[in-house]
């Protein structure tokens, strides 16, 4: 046994260990199973696949013999395991264009993936692969591919759910709630109804709270009174009101053709499963299914899948990677994948291996932390570099300035190899970097922060937004208050008089003449005319044009910074030159959000070097991003793993591959960095993470500071 940097039997284990062993032992015999059924690429078959004299693409010099194997089978049901930087993506565009080149239809195909960039690129790659093979046929095979059906789960299901809406009963003139409109609506309810809610004992819980306990429910099928009472202790009082508000909340939904993201996906499994004929057009549609990042799927997600699979004839390959499993929070199962050889038994098994991001003393870390998850298929990721590379490096520093200057130390350090922009910092959560953000600027390093308010999510934009729902779905009574309420004398109360008036109304504009009304703001006369004139025009751009016109005034009034924020305006106006009709306009903005303002990319541009920038990021939101050179920050146990883990298995496991996928992200360097201790309402921490502490002394260089308030000459890390 090699020597640990720390003793590690200080580290509690979770007290649910026990208890889980009936279910680890499941998973575990699954994984069994499909680990039996692995394949392994072989040359024989491999050429035969390859022998077709119709076969244009070159793919046998394109593709490794574990990539080419995942691309040519082409029937069955088959998990590919993908190791990290092994060129998932690459594999998934050479199966498409292969399955064309099999005489596969594009329409029999279904590439579902979670971000339609994705989907989009995977497409683009073999559209422009088969054009270059086929030069006379390239415009040809460009439109071919346009048939395929690909996206994302929740825009999958849109298109099906208004495509068939006549068979399945219902009105395909739908507005879909975002997490923010679905937390609204959720508030809008419980004022209405006015629960006799006793708040002496606790306090009710927020709307966005609510929301979380509703979305979570749904997705992982857990009672809401199951979840409070294990994630929510402290409001169970509440409980009988909360299972009520989640009852009219969706029949609030229903009654106004609302339909959050959940309900996109779950109406289309419903109907999957007490529809015949519609289960049996998309078997008979969808004959080639292909599911990227496997391991974040949900429960609906999954029985989306496994109902259009149902039939033997159906082919389906699933890529993804246990071990980066980690959107839990988001409702994410990672048993789906552990458990892909138990729902299909006669399911196929292929490892992608070869990692083509990392160097070789980069990929021994990264495959020692592989071999700490305690489930999972094995797998042993490998370089093709002739050089090992530098080991990476385990720094402790006494607080969290001195982590903070040792990362802008060394940053400076190797700026002589690397542009800023190849530098990147990951942290547990985005509070961590605070200091190193203050480091940074007084040692005048740019950088960029990942995250922040999404595009879609401003204030604003949500305001314009509101105006276009009403133009599709006059029953969105979500949009209708949110517009009111923009009014002054327009409060809560008329909002919601006003709105039920208009709904009585067979959803007509007249409400707003009326003269009970009128009287409570001059606007609702200019508001009734723009929105007459615009359910009028023609194109979205002329809607979104007038609209404009309306509100900029009005948001003068109510914000300081009303240019800046208008400059976002020109995102929507050149977003509905894209778009014909406004269900796809909604449709695009509320699935598929721009991610960053125009005011935002417009400062970029302002200055050639505002491009080399170090990256801030949190881990979760560098998961399929890589840079040369990572940081790994706070990695004090209580920090990472996050101190709520300690006491769940399962959440200190998921808490280990988060760890895994920030120091896979490195190509050539990986710093991990510690301070002496961390402490906050929650606790104080000062033992190093057990991530660090449970492998051996070999697999890092440690790096010693010396303290610099005492003579010491003992490292801070000891």
């Amino acid at each position: 046994m090699k020597p640990k940097i720390f003793d590690t039997s200080h580290y509690d284990y979770p007290p649910n260990f026990v208890e889980m062993k009936p279910k680890l032992a499941r998973l575990e015999q699954a994984i069994e199973k499909l680990e039996a059924n692995l394949i392994r690429a072989d040359a024989e078959v491999l050429n035969q696949r390859l022998a077709s004299s119709a076969l244009e693409v070159d793919y046998a010099s394109e593709l490794n013999a574990d990539q080419l194997l995942a691309a040519t089978t082409i029937e069955g049901k088959v998990l590919v395991i993908a190791g990290a930087g092994s060129g998932k993506t690459k594999t998934l565009t050479y199966r498409t264009s292969y399955l064309i080149e099999n005489g596969v239809s594009p329409k029999e195909i279904l590439l579902l993936t979670f971000t339609r960039k994705a989907a989009n690129e995977i497409k683009s790659r073999a559209q422009t692969l088969l054009a270059s093979s086929r030069i006379n046929d390239g415009q040809k095979e460009g439109k071919a591919l346009n048939g395929i059906t690909s996206g994302t789960f929740h825009s999958f299901c849109n298109r099906v759910l208004r495509q068939y809406s006549g068979l399945l009963g219902i009105n395909p003139r739908f507005t879909i709630l975002d997490t923010g409109d679905s937390e609204d609506a959720i508030d809008l309810i419980n004022k209405e109804k006015k629960y006799p809610i006793n708040v002496t004992v606790q306090a009710f819980p927020r709307k966005k709270t609510l929301q979380k306990i509703f979305s979570t429910s749904r997705n992982r099928r857990i009672l809401i009174r199951d979840l409070i009472e294990s994630s929510y202790p402290d409001i169970a009082t509440h409980i009988p009101i909360i299972e009520q508000l989640a009852v009219d909340f969706h029949e609030y939904k229903r009654s106004n053709h609302l339909y959050d993201f959940d309900d996109i996906i779950g109406q289309v499994v419903r109907h999957l499963r007490d529809n015949e004929k519609f289960r049996k057009l998309l078997q008979n549609q969808y004959r080639y299914l292909m599911v990227d990042e496997y391991q974040d799927t949900n429960i609906p997600q999954k029985a989306l899948i496994d109902l259009i699979c149902q039939p033997e004839s159906v082919s389906l390959m699933v890529v993804g990677d246990d071990n980066q499993s980690i959107y839990a929070f988001r409702g994410a199962n990672y048993e789906n994948i552990l458990l892909f050889g138990e729902t299909y038994p006669e399911a196929k098994l292929i490892k992608l291996e070869q990692n083509y991001r990392s160097t070789p003393a980069v990929l021994n870390y990264v495959n020692a932390l592989s071999a700490q998850i305690t489930l999972g298929y094995q797998k042993q990721l490998y370089s093709g570099a002739l050089t090992a590379g530098v080991k990476p490096v385990f720094c402790r520093l006494s607080d969290e300035t001195k982590e903070a200057k040792y990362i802008a130390d060394t940053v400076l350090a190797l700026k002589s190899e690397y542009d800023y922009k190849d530098f990147a910092v990951l942290c547990r959560t985005s509070f961590q970097s605070n200091y190193i953000q203050l480091e940074l600027m007084e040692r005048r390093i740019p950088f960029i922060v990942v995250g922040g308010i999404k595009f879609i999510e401003r204030r604003h934009i949500k305001d314009v937004l509101a105006f276009v729902k009403i133009l599709y779905n006059p029953n969105d009574t979500i949009a209708w208050h949110r517009i009111l309420t923009l009014f002054k004398g327009v409060g809560s109360v008329t909002a919601t008089r006003l709105t039920q008036a208009i709904t009585a109304d067979n959803n007509s504009f007249e409400p707003l003449l009326t003269a009970k009304f009128a009287k409570k703001s001059t606007q609702l006369a200019p508001l009734y005319k723009v929105l007459s004139e615009s359910s009028q025009a023609e194109t979205v751009d002329t809607i979104i044009e007038r609209i404009l016109a309306f509100y900029i005034p009005i948001l003068k009034i109510n914000e300081d910074n009303w240019r800046e924020r208008s400059e976002d305006f020109r995102v929507l106006t050149n977003l509905a030159a894209e778009h014909d009709s406004l269900d796809s306009f909604l449709e695009n903005l509320a699935l598929d959000p721009p991610n960053d303002s125009i005011a935002t990319v417009a400062k970029t541009e302002q200055a050639e070097e505002s491009n080399d920038k170090l990256t801030i990021s949190t881990i979760h939101s560098a998961k399929g991003l890589e840079w040369p050179v990572v940081f790994v920050n706070s990695l004090v146990d209580g920090m990472t793993p996050h101190h709520r883990s300690l006491s769940d298995f399962e959440a200190l496991e998921e808490e280990r591959k988060l760890f895994y996928v920030a120091c896979s992200r490195a190509k050539n360097r990986l710093f991990l960095t510690a301070p002496d201790y961390f402490a906050s309402y929650s606790g104080y921490f000062d033992k190093v993470s057990r991530f660090i502490a449970e492998l051996s002394a070999e697999k890092v260089t440690v790096e010693t500071i010396k303290k610099s308030i005492k003579e010491s000459d003992e490292p801070v890390w000891w």
